[in-house]
């Protein structure tokens, strides 16, 4: 979730980079309610100009906030808008002098995008969720139905300005994202659009249990950072946070009182994530909200989503922790979906993951993008993306876009590896050798601190999202690896891996990585998947529609784990493209522990035994294309 130390970076960059010092304060002028005032700056930004207000809720909960206008934007002139919903703090104030360089500072929506929107005939308005930023109010849980009604009383506070033709698109990245999408079960007639970035699906099994193993380093540093935007403290997080005074008011003396007194307000809020730790089966009741995840999360309200007829535009990364399945889940389940698009980006996008790029850099324009979608169901511009294949993604290896009406692609066909005792992965089942192969754990195995994980919230990266060689980690593992292939092999889908699987203790989490091995011994990362051993059935989602076998996760369906207990594990990988090349070599490397990213059971297991044998063969199963 994109927030904080970047913020802050993007704030010491605005500072030095944009020098422009010219501003004029407009005197406060009272609004329709008495006793709330609204200002604004005039501050001297390249294409826009910037307005901050207090726009009160039918409950008189006062919301903050920033509208971004298009800087030659003439009295009479009409434009659409984008509407970002955050809770991330949707500007920031520099403290003295540094203020004087750039009042405020935009960081949630990055001042880039401001100015690329804006110069292309757009409004920008940004707005701090209740109980956050400079906004009222206090938040008792996080995606709250309060929270996603605020979105319909801000787009009639739009319509009504004079700069607005009335045509509203939503879009966000993250939190900001999977609220924006969320909000369109408000069915509010004048929002045409939504673009979620990096969006989420299904609370549970994409973001905070994949496989129902929770991601508890994640939600600590989750915890910790809302937490500390709340109470407006940004020491804790170091660096540029030095030049930060906090929460950006809305202008004016007025805006100030308000301020202060909703941080003060805003250090009382629940600590919904601190509860998680109690959660383990998707519909627990979360302590404290007498709600479970399927309460607050897309997916329960698909259908109230798709009947807005809102379009929507998915855009997501290969490499952004679980979330691509947000983008492939959405798409199968939302018929206004009209396009997606993941490229070999981490969470955002922030950088380009592809081993085989030679920049971390997103080249890709998602912003051209964007505004392709904007134009055409905003502005109403014949521009040809909706006669566009609705399914666009990138192939990693061969370094390529391709496109698809259908996801899992029609193309595909399901191509089997056996295990073999002796450590091998075979084409034919005939041979696979028999046998038992067992393994001791080894708690230090990871995916390293630039995995994929790492990229879901800020705080939580060490540098750009990147796999290393994993040659020496596979020493800790077990491991099972083909022949050299005769040809190379293109791989488009969901990768599932069925194991015959016994753990000496009464529960485990399996980890699986299918990995690339090259003619010289490298190894390099394709993608994963993992699965706790209690939530082993199979049922046919009755949740929601997918491209593979799926666990619902749910307290009845459980299927405790006995130790000693031999039984089969069926788990999907997340979706990947990827070209293998011809020569190299396929690999299943199996885990019980990915440390610094998952919570273990208790007692954790000591080691794991697979049988293998005809009859009951463990697998991998490769989609593959030609």
């Amino acid at each position: 979730m994109k927030q904080t130390t970047l913020l802050l970076l993007l704030l010491a960059f605005n500072l030095f980079a944009f020098a422009e010092k010219d501003k004029k304060i407009i005197k406060d002028k009272k609004i329709s309610r008495p006793g709330v005032y609204q200002g604004y700056s005039e501050a001297k930004y390249k294409g826009f100009k910037f307005k901050s207000y207090y726009v009160p809720m039918p409950d008189s909960i006062l919301l903050a906030v920033d509208v971004l206008l298009p800087k030659g934007l003439k009295k009479g002139d009409k434009v659409p808008t984008i509407f970002y919903p955050t809770r991330y703090n949707r500007s920031i104030k520099a403290k003295f002098p540094f203020s004087l360089v750039k009042d405020p500072i935009l960081v949630v929506v990055s001042e880039a995008e401001i100015e690329f929107f804006t110069s292309r005939g757009y409004a920008c308005v940004i707005v701090d969720a209740r109980g956050s930023g400079a906004s009222q109010g206090l938040r008792k849980m996080e995606f709250s139905p309060q929270e996603i009604a605020d979105g319909k009383d801000i787009a009639d506070w739009i319509v009504k300005q004079t700069w607005s033709d009335g045509n509203i698109a939503l879009s966000g990245v993250s939190y900001g994202a999977t609220v924006a999408e969320m909000m369109l079960i408000n069915h509010h007639p004048n929002i045409k659009a939504c673009i979620p970035r990096s969006g989420i699906f299904d609370l549970y099994s994409n973001i905070m249990f994949p496989g129902g193993v929770c991601q508890g380093p994640f939600v600590d540093v989750w915890g910790f950072t809302t937490k500390s935007l709340d109470n407006n403290n940004y020491l804790v997080f170091g660096g540029a946070a030095k030049l930060v005074k906090g929460i950006h008011p809305v202008f004016g003396d007025a805006g100030r009182k308000i301020l202060n007194k909703a941080i003060t307000t805003h250090k009382s809020n629940f600590d919904v994530f601190g509860g998680l730790k109690s959660v383990k089966f998707r519909d627990d009741v979360h302590p404290g909200i007498n709600a479970c995840a399927e309460s607050f999360s897309n997916h329960t309200f698909r259908k109230e989503i798709e009947n807005s007829g809102a379009a929507i535009y998915r855009i997501g990364g290969w490499y952004d922790g679980s979330l691509a399945k947000s983008c492939t889940d959405g798409f199968q389940n939302t018929s206004n979906t009209k396009k997606v698009l993941i490229g070999p980006w981490d969470h955002g996008p922030q950088n380009n993951v592809s081993p085989y790029s030679a920049t971390k850099k997103v080249e890709f324009s998602i912003y051209t993008e964007m505004l392709r979608f904007f134009d055409h169901y905003l502005k109403g511009i014949d521009n040809g993306i909706d006669r566009e294949p609705v399914f666009t993604y990138y192939t990693i290896g061969e370094e390529s876009w391709k496109s698809s009406e259908t996801w899992p692609l029609k193309s595909e066909q399901k191509q089997r590896l056996y295990f073999s005792a002796d450590k091998t992965l075979n084409a034919s089942v005939e041979n696979a050798k028999e046998g038992t192969v067992s393994t001791k754990l080894d708690y230090t195995a990871t995916t390293g601190n630039t995995s994929r994980w790492n990229s879901v919230t800020t705080m939580y990266m060490n540098g750009p999202t990147n796999y290393a060689d994993r040659k020496a980690e596979d020493e800790k593992l077990l491991c099972f690896t083909s022949l050299p292939l005769t040809e190379s092999k293109l791989i488009t889908g969901h990768p599932l891996v069925t194991l015959q699987f016994s753990a000496d203790a009464d529960d485990a989490t399996v980890f699986c990585y299918l990995e690339d091995v090259g003619a010289d011994g490298s190894v390099t990362y394709i993608t994963e998947g993992l699965l706790r051993a209690s939530f082993r059935k199979i049922e046919d989602n009755k949740m929601y529609k997918t491209g593979y076998p799926d666990h619902t996760y749910l307290r009845n369906e459980e299927l405790p784990y006995h130790k000693g207990e031999e039984i089969e594990l069926v788990m999907d990988m997340l979706p990947i493209s990827y070209q293998m090349k011809k020569g190299h070599s396929v690999r299943l490397a199996i885990a019980g522990t990915d440390a610094g990213h998952f919570d273990l059971p208790s007692p954790k297991p000591d080691n794991f035994q697979f049988t293998l044998n005809k009859r009951r063969p463990s697998f991998v199963e490769l989609p593959v294309v030609e």
